[in-house]
């Protein structure tokens, strides 16, 4: 009830402590401290159904009128719902419903910025790992190791990473007839040579980690584990900010072996860059992957409405490769320890302009849209990618 009527950021503590005990005993004495204390051990505000989605799912309360059907839900009600969505390529992904206030009771405003970034930073990582609060919490120890972390290194990172991707790009063509490798775009029917797309495309993403010195710390065989887990995952987030909402369509710079090549076979207009959108996709991918394409397509959108920062693209897809929860590797603590810095890293650049709080939201945001891309990326890297050490 507090949720739907919006009267948990009008509560004050009672004591004006801000840390009144909670219990059974108790628990009506703070409405305040009772609503901060359900936030903290993990209720989901933004997951609170309303009145007419309790009766959609539960039926009506006992004396009460049966009209379940009278609305339509204005959000999804739950986990599967949302991953239904996206497995079905006709539906279209519908942006997860957040209030800028949820998490506001965590963050106490009239504190030091410094006390309300390290809060915020313990959130983010929570949220961005597991969706709630009170999962993966750092400890004050943990925090003290990433404190020499600021804005300015985070932007200092996110344009050394920016520059190493596209430097990659410019350097390894999607034709490439060179070293053993034969890879074309097109195939001989005019049609888009998805596997060997695929490939360069994580070639690519390679490329700039052999650069990472993170990376180049952790043993063969956690690397290959890693890049056969997120390797298409982490390539396709890096390749967001070649996306355009308003255009549906994507931008890809050509190297001049990719212009050359696709002038000689009149595909190109002339241009340097290649433009796409989803209609020129599905005329020439192979019928089985049409519905890949879609749902490819359709995360592109919704991505869009979390409204990332462009500068932190790269510091996200940094951070997913590091992502262990599926992986058998041999060091988790230390793959553990570099995926946080990274998630710190990408918390300070979100804030920069989000603010911390801001952050924290787009952090619960990024959970659900990552959960939604590895579903997408398990049948293409399944299909078309192998990982050698």
């Amino acid at each position: 009830r507090v949720v739907n009527t919006n009267k948990a950021t009008k509560y004050k503590c009672r004591s004006g402590s801000n840390h009144c005990d909670v219990s059974l005993a108790n628990r009506r004495s703070c409405q305040a401290c009772r609503y901060k204390k359900c936030v903290a051990s993990g209720m989901k505000p933004g997951l609170v159904l309303s009145d007419d989605q309790c009766h959609k799912k539960f039926g009506p309360r006992k004396g009460v009128k049966d009209d379940r059907f009278s609305k339509p839900m204005s959000r999804h009600s739950s986990r599967e719902e949302m991953d239904a969505d996206i497995d079905d390529p006709v539906t279209p992904m519908q942006k997860e419903v957040i209030n800028e206030n949820d998490y506001s009771v965590l963050i106490d405003s009239n504190k030091s910025f410094q006390e309300q970034n390290r809060i915020g930073r313990q959130l983010f990582v929570s949220l961005f790992s597991t969706g709630s609060v009170s999962s993966e919490k750092m400890t004050d120890e943990e925090l003290e190791t990433f404190k020499d972390i600021d804005e300015n290194l985070a932007m200092l990172m996110s344009g050394l990473i920016e520059r190493q991707v596209r430097n990659s790009r410019k350097f390894l063509s999607f034709h490439q007839d060179k070293d053993s490798k034969h890879r074309v775009l097109f195939m001989q029917n005019g049609q888009v040579n998805v596997s060997d797309v695929v490939y360069t495309l994580v070639e690519q993403t390679v490329l700039v980690l052999k650069q990472n010195q993170d990376f180049k710390s952790i043993s063969a065989n956690d690397q290959a584990e890693l890049l056969e887990t997120n390797g298409m995952v982490s390539t396709i987030i890096s390749s967001l900010e070649l996306y355009s909402s308003q255009t549906h369509a994507m931008t890809w710079s050509l190297t001049e072996h990719d212009f050359t090549t696709l002038k000689s076979l009149n595909v190109t207009n002339g241009s340097p860059r290649a433009s796409f959108d989803l209609t020129d996709v599905i005329g020439r991918v192979e019928a089985e992957l049409k519905d890949d394409m879609v749902k490819l397509f359709k995360f592109f959108d919704y991505f869009s409405q979390i409204g990332v920062p462009k500068e932190a693209l790269h510091l996200l897809a940094t951070s997913v490769i590091f992502s262990h929860d599926c992986c058998d590797v041999e060091n988790r603590e230390k793959l553990e320890k570099i995926r946080r810095q990274y998630l710190i890293l990408l918390f300070e650049c979100i804030s920069n302009s989000e603010g911390i709080l801001g952050a924290c939201n787009m952090g619960l945001r990024l959970h659900t849209a990552i959960h939604h891309l590895n579903r997408i990326c398990q049948l293409l890297t399944q299909k078309f990618v192998s990982i050698q050490e």
